[in-house]
């Protein structure tokens, strides 16, 4: 039997996160948002990185287009959880995986052996994003897009806008060049299997607000800086497949669950090489995930 957990498609790739037998969809309401809030977390890391490497934006008009890849971390807290299923005469159970983790916690109770799902076991994860830009009295308006389409059993859709405005323009003679940003992402996933029980949906919703500053050396080399607060969450839905009498009446319906993600501030520092019409920019982010991003863009 297969579940549908991640599907983001990005330059041509997906990832879908599939295994037969124990499954997340076994987990009650209450397990699957600690197994799955390390996600949710993560969809905010990632929608929220790269999204700048100039605070100065033009006068007239101007136009951007960006590729932007990124590596994220996953912290070792962020692999496991403490199992609470609500069973009676089970005591404590010891940790076990989150999505991003590795080994499974199980217990046995009067209805017989209940095992957790593993998760993918990850250390780290490599991923991209484009993204355009357009500017007008240092004023830019940016886009993440992909419509919404269909991969066999699965459909993704990606909308993201983003807005910011020089601030520094209002004040000749600034030594830096001063902006900020607003930006709001949302994707929506979903897979349907052949059977009932084969089906998941996520719907992700990502803010952000920055300010963030920068320093031109020789009209080539760029340092900027930013502080940011961002707020994520997860709203997923699966079709909670108990079978064994644990959780009651819970069972055997599609669940609903509202995973909210433990990102909140964020600090990046970088630097960009500009050559001609081309730039190339590399940064560390410091959240919750360490997430280090670069990028080349066709900005004129």
């Amino acid at each position: 039997m297969k579940i549908f957990v991640l599907f983001v498609f990005l330059f041509s790739c997906s990832i879908t996160y599939s295994q037969s037998g124990i499954t997340p969809n076994n987990l009650p309401p209450g397990e699957i948002i600690k197994y799955s809030k390390p996600l949710s977390t993560y969809l905010g890391t990632y929608f929220n990185t790269g999204s700048y490497y100039n605070a100065n934006v033009r006068d007239g008009f101007g136009f951007k287009f960006s590729i932007v890849g990124m590596w994220t971390n996953i912290p070792e807290d962020q692999k496991t959880f403490i199992p609470e299923p609500g069973v009676e005469g089970i005591g404590e159970l010891p940790p076990t995986a989150t999505i991003f983790g590795d080994k499974a916690s199980y217990f046995v109770s009067e209805y017989g052996y209940f095992t957790y799902p593993t998760g993918l076991a990850l250390k780290s994860i490599p991923l991209g994003i484009y993204q355009a830009a357009f500017s007008y009295f240092n004023t830019e308006v940016m886009f993440k897009y992909f419509p919404k389409s269909n991969f066999d059993k699965a459909n993704f859709g990606l909308l993201g806008f983003g807005i910011k405005h020089e601030i520094s323009s209002h004040f000749p003679g600034l030594p830096v060049d001063i902006s900020l940003q607003l930006l709001v992402n949302n994707s929506d996933a979903e897979y349907k299997g052949d059977e009932v029980d084969q089906y998941a949906k996520i719907k992700n919703n990502n803010f952000a607000i920055n300010a963030h500053v920068s320093k031109t050396f020789e009209d080539i080399f760029i340092v900027y800086s930013g502080f940011q607060f961002e707020s994520s969450s997860m709203d997923l839905t699966y079709y909670f497949n108990e079978n064994n009498d644990y959780f009651g009446e819970q069972g055997q319906i599609n669940q609903q669950v509202d995973v909210d993600a433990e990102n909140k501030f964020r600090f990046t520092l970088g630097g960009a090489v500009k050559l001609g019409f081309f730039v190339f920019n590399a940064d560390i982010n410091l959240t919750k995930y360490t997430t280090f991003s670069s990028g080349i863009s066709f900005d004129f």
